[in-house]
């Protein structure tokens, strides 16, 4: 094989030919890094994606793997329609995480001459390279087997090997745009009916090494494809810094209904702080981005950032226009002009920590968001992230140097963060500083005890004493939610929620609860999707009934998971998920209470779809979830949904037929934990009850 590595403006391009019997196969790669990696696919030698050829029609089928739940159909992979941003998993096609790939089959229908055969993908780390193996067949020779498994090598069933492809760089992800054309020397490949691939993962360090395969195009040698364009861009508009200096562009084709919002109220206010955040922030020789892209559309979570391009969840900020929406933009505008690149080592808790600090005590400090409140006082570490990490730096910055939020982002920006920074700018070693700060915590809400609900002046200690939900508030009246009644308590039912405090609960795989989940008005609200994840209870149960409300956000999404352990890395590995979302704004086809990518309740009759008995965001509704060797059912405010038998055969085979299939852990428990998912969304929970029950004999 004979390697000719070409370099061009903004791209990398790799020719690789490959001596197959008389002719010459040649596969040629093009990479757009993150920096140049845009909509339109555009490379200099790899053609870009086609609208109109031969594989438009034809028909692509998963022969070995799962699809992930988060990805797009194989339709994504030749439909001509391309990503609009490096991380759109709904616009890519990608095995389920954790498993080495797969294989994709493709029917042609008929024998045709193919010119080229062309893939593309796009991602800004790990999953953006592409590894697999091409194969080729007419479909006439004996014994041939068009849909070979993965322990089947193709060439002994009939299959020919076009060739091998490995996109991956030698150092670091290898994040971008990717686009690899295989062609041959005479001008055609051959004449073919059916192409294998086979596909692998690009890593194994994390479950996160399937690549995101945007397009994939079979070029007809006696047919002459026209380019796909990139997506529509649709309202799109642009505002500079009031120095003129920063662009930003905020597009809402996504989002229409945002449209008049975003310019009139959200990009002010971006502009005008983007060229404080740099100023805020500065380096030696550093020059921030000088253009800055928000993308508005629904998805799952909260925002994200990858490089100078944010993308945030359109749902979830129409339910926080009047709260959270701005602020949490400019927690990723601070991500922006950070801009640590691939430097994993850097500690995230700094990385968020400082985006909160300059959110919460520069942008909006009379919201007083990262302030510690008595509840939060026992999981108030200097490293906790986010908020909590936050008001450790503006004790610093108060108590010791007022620069030192610019001096540790500067470090981190040079990639040359060491601890030692924390002694030679306070002459104090951090984990001296956070235990100072945590005593200054405790004695300043001791000394405010008589003052519930007045902030700590922040010359002390930023903390806030907090009148102990459940008590006074009309919320915490209604129904006297959080008890027992004397009959439930002689029937066995215990609250796994006090209404108060966390006791009972943790977050999934560590021993406290992080600052995202709040007990506020009687309820266990996870009120930051960002810094939340998913608690469980703190003791595991076998069988049960049992019951709670739900309140849930715009777009929300969330779930209970049961019988989950330890032995898996989400609680998703080993627990089945009830799984709870706003049914009418989510953008997850698997809805309120069904067993998520397993059983969904019948039809409807009065409206042809999923019976759907959830009420409207904002209002409570009422979940049982009874777990039995006999039978599981799913109910949602009185309405049962449907049953199902743990282990039997029909649970086993639909299991068999998920992504759960790769997960080894996956309903083999019969018992576990009892989980509430945190990272998809705001979401409240109350009057959660469980009543034990005995397996019958």
């Amino acid at each position: 094989m004979k390697r000719i590595i070409l370099l061009v403006a903004g791209a990398s391009a790799l020719v690789l030919s490959t001596a197959l019997l008389r002719a010459e196969i040649k596969i040629v790669v093009e990479h757009n890094d993150n920096e140049h990696a845009a909509a339109g696919f555009k490379f200099s030698t790899v053609p870009a994606p086609a609208k109109d050829h031969a594989a438009m029609k034809a028909k692509f089928v998963i022969v070995d793997g799962v699809r992930d739940d988060n990805a797009a159909g194989l339709e994504a992979l030749h439909d001509g329609k391309l990503p609009s941003e490096e991380d759109d998993p709904e616009a890519n096609f990608f095995f389920t995480e954790g498993t080495d790939g797969g294989r994709i089959l493709i029917d042609l229908g008929d024998p045709r001459d193919l010119k080229q055969v062309n893939s593309y993908s796009w991602h800004p780390n790990t999953r953006g390279p592409q590894v697999y193996k091409l194969y080729a067949s007419d479909g006439k020779p004996d014994g041939f087997n068009a849909q070979p498994r993965k322990a089947t090598d193709p060439v002994t069933c009939g299959w020919k090997l076009l060739g091998q492809v490995d996109t991956r760089p030698k150092e670091g992800q290898g994040g971008g745009q990717y686009g690899v054309s295989i062609s041959e020397s005479d001008g055609t490949l051959g004449k073919f009916r059916y192409l294998l691939f086979d596909i692998s993962r690009t890593e194994t360090a994390d479950d996160l090494g399937n690549t995101f395969y945007s397009e994939i195009d079979v070029i007809d040698a006696n047919a002459a494809p026209t380019a796909a364009g990139a997506p529509a861009s649709g309202p799109a508009f642009s505002i500079r810094s009031p120095d003129g200096k920063y662009a930003l562009t905020i597009d809402t084709s996504g989002a229409p209904d945002l449209t008049e919002w975003a310019e009139h109220t959200l990009a002010p206010v971006l502009a005008e702080w983007y060229a404080k955040l740099v100023a805020m922030l500065p380096s030696d020789g550093y020059e921030a981005p000088s253009q800055v892209s928000f993308i508005l559309k629904p998805g799952r979570g909260v925002a994200g950032t990858s490089g100078n391009q944010i993308t945030a969840n359109a749902n979830w900020l129409k339910g926080q226009l009047g709260g959270q929406a701005i602020g949490s933009l400019i927690h990723e505008e601070v991500h922006v002009v950070q801009n640590y690149g691939d430097r994993h080592h850097n500690p995230g808790w700094l990385v968020e920590g400082i985006a909160d600090y300059i959110r919460w005590y520069k942008y909006e400090p009379q919201s007083h968001g990262a302030e510690i409140t008595k509840r939060g006082l026992a999981r108030a570490r200097y490293n906790a992230s986010y908020r909590v990490t936050a008001n450790f730096l503006n004790w610093v910055t108060e108590k010791y140097d007022q620069n030192i939020v610019r001096e540790v982002n500067a470090a981190l920006r040079r990639g040359e963060y060491e601890e030692a920074l924390w002694k030679q700018h306070t002459g104090h070693t951090v984990q001296e500083l956070g235990d100072e700060w945590k005593a200054g915590l405790e004695k300043a809400l001791g000394d405010t005890s008589s003052t519930a609900g007045t902030p700590v002046a922040p010359s002390t200690a930023p903390v806030r004493v907090e009148k102990e939900s459940g008590g006074d508030s009309a919320a915490a009246q209604e129904g006297n939610i959080n008890t027992l009644t004397e009959q439930e308590k002689a029937a066995g039912w215990k609250l796994l929620f006090n209404g108060k405090d966390f006791t009972g609960w943790h977050n999934f795989r560590r021993p406290d609860v992080r600052p995202g989940w709040e007990v506020k008005d009687g309820a266990l609200v996870c009120a930051d999707p960002h810094d939340a994840g998913d608690i469980v209870t703190s003791d595991q149960f076998d069988w049960f009934e049992l019951q709670l409300d739900y309140n849930i956000s715009v777009a929300g999404n969330s779930g209970i998971m049961y019988h989950v352990t330890d032995a898996g890395r989400a609680v998703w590995a080993t627990g089945p998920e009830f799984q709870l979302e706003d049914n009418k704004e989510a953008a997850d086809p698997v809805r309120c209470g069904w067993l998520y990518a397993l059983y969904q309740p019948p039809d409807d009759p009065k409206t042809g779809k999923p019976l759907d008995a959830t009420k409207p965001v904002g209002e409570w509704n009422h979940v049982r979830l009874l777990i039995s060797p006999e039978k599981c059912e799913h109910d949602i405010n009185g309405v049962k949904y449907f049953e199902y038998v743990l282990g039997s055969e029909d649970f086993k085979a639909r299991v068999a037929r998920s992504k759960f299939a790769t997960m080894p852990g996956f309903a083999k428990s019969n018992s576990g934990y009892i989980a509430l998912q945190g990272d998809h969304g705001s979401v409240s929970f109350r009057n959660i009850k469980i009543r034990p029950i005995a397996a019958k004999p």
